[in-house]
């Protein structure tokens, strides 16, 4: 009888798919998963509008589009690259290759995937991340510090710029560290390039008027502050350029923990909105402005004076790039698996909410909310409308903003107010021709009383 008993205790052969089922939750955690660089899924690839959006157009980076044959020029400026960051260095090329082989190896092993791997040999893969991570970094070197030296296009420099911060493209950040350290021991100095490089891409274009300079310098000390806080919680490293731009511009939270510590408690609290185009929402008095910071999570709904309402969105600019940028940070987000790292897809979702029509785009755009340098209004709506289109948001991601706006829509006379202030008040002009239709009607309303009942001599 025991060993009946002990032989159903034991899953044989035929149950071994149940012990995989039951070691899947401690697997998770105590293997690797989760450090691989992923492929983009076939659902976002599968749609045909964006499919040139994940590729890269001039240069590849890791294995998965290496030996494209449309990236072969650039293949032969990375050995150029190479040579050069070896000069810069002082040391012999072959040298810092001898020194760092054997960890390329190990740093790709665990973090391409093996399917990315199969085509490469230990050699074959120890070279390519070593021309890769040359390559990047003396790309950075000479975009930031000797432009003279790019040997190729700006179209060219711009390209390879959007080619690398795709999901697909990406170098694990110890090779560049490694690499790195032969140039110039102290690390500072490339994460200075690092974050210029992530902040170039959401940056506007400089003013030249005092209160602009004066605004940059207080954010420039402010930012300094920061770094210099010793108390500043420590950000886990990332691992690739990618995921340190989504870092870099997705700091904090888009979810209230008040109001979702609220919705739980409270069967009364609205949990549910509509969507308003930027135009119908300017219509009922509620003011758009830029937020203070560049960053996605930077969504508030604030209300001032009397019955002045403001919604102040991160400024975002509008180029070639922007699509594919978006894109490959909405796919990053969906492999890494976590509702609560959607943050740029919540953004570009609450984006599309607002804007239907190229008039919604010009609301935005007339308050520095959006630059758009790709062409037409109806071009930046149509990429917020065909980015969102398959995609699905945190349903808590500004909730607290969404709310307030609902509740700001439903007060019929705060509307009529707020038209009637547009309409009327919107320039001194039409101030004055109001003004001065207010006192003809007054007028004519005097006469007519006086003509209808003259006043008697006493």
């Amino acid at each position: 009888m025991s060993e009946i008993v002990n032989s159903s205790a034991s899953p044989g052969c035929d149950d071994q798919w149940l012990i995989k089922i039951k070691n899947a939750g401690t697997e998770e955690t105590t293997g690797d998963k989760g450090t691989h660089f992923p492929r983009v899924p076939p659902t976002f690839r599968d749609i045909q509008q964006n499919s040139d959006c994940y590729d890269p157009s001039v240069v590849s980076i890791g294995p998965y589009h290496h030996g494209k044959a449309k990236l072969n020029e650039m293949e032969k400026l990375k050995e150029t690259y190479a040579s050069q960051f070896a000069l810069d260095s002082t040391k012999q090329i072959d040298e810092i290759y001898r020194g760092v082989k054997a960890e390329l190896i190990s740093i790709a092993k665990n973090r391409y995937p093996e399917d990315a791997r199969r085509n490469f040999n230990d050699e074959q893969l120890a070279k390519m991340i070593f021309l890769d991570g040359c390559f990047i970094l003396q790309f950075l070197f000479c975009l930031y510090m000797k432009p003279g030296n790019l040997k190729m296009s700006s179209h060219n420099a711009a390209l390879v710029k959007k080619d690398l911060f795709l999901l697909e493209n990406q170098l694990p950040f110890e090779v560049l560290t490694k690499l790195a350290s032969f140039r110039n021991p102290d690390q500072r100095a490339w994460t200075k390039i690092l974050t210029a490089f992530c902040d170039q891409v959401r940056a506007f274009p400089g003013g030249t008027d005092l209160k602009e300079k004066i605004t940059k310098f207080f954010r420039e000390l402010q930012k300094a502050l920061t770094t210099r806080n010793p108390e500043a919680p420590h950000q886990p490293a990332a691992v690739h350029l990618l995921e340190l731009l989504h870092k870099r511009f997705c700091s904090g939270t888009i979810v209230s923990e008040n109001f979702e510590n609220s919705s739980c408690n409270s069967n009364s609290q609205m949990n549910w909105y509509r969507y308003y185009p930027a135009e119908e929402l300017r219509n009922i008095g509620i003011h758009f402005k830029p937020s203070k910071t560049d960053l996605f999570t930077d969504v508030q709904f604030k209300r001032g004076w009397l019955i002045t309402r403001s919604l102040y969105i991160p400024p975002l600019r509008i180029d070639n790039s922007t699509r594919s940028l978006l894109l490959n940070l909405v796919a990053y987000e969906t492999c890494h698996g976590a509702s609560n790292e959607s943050r740029v897809t919540s953004y570009v979702c609450f984006m599309d909410s607002l804007i239907d029509t190229p008039r919604d785009v010009q609301v935005l755009r007339s308050k520095g909310i959006l630059l758009n340098t790709l062409g037409s209004d109806e071009q930046a709506a149509e990429l917020f409308n065909q980015i969102a289109s398959h995609l699905i948001p945190d349903p808590y991601a500004y909730i607290q903003v969404k709310s307030s706006i609902e509740k700001e829509h439903r007060k019929v006379l705060k509307k009529w107010v707020a038209m009637w202030l547009r309409v009327y008040f919107k320039s001194p002009w039409t101030f004055i021709a109001f003004v001065a239709a207010t006192f003809t009607i007054i007028l004519t309303a005097i006469q007519t009383f006086i003509a209808l009942f003259p006043l008697k001599d006493q």
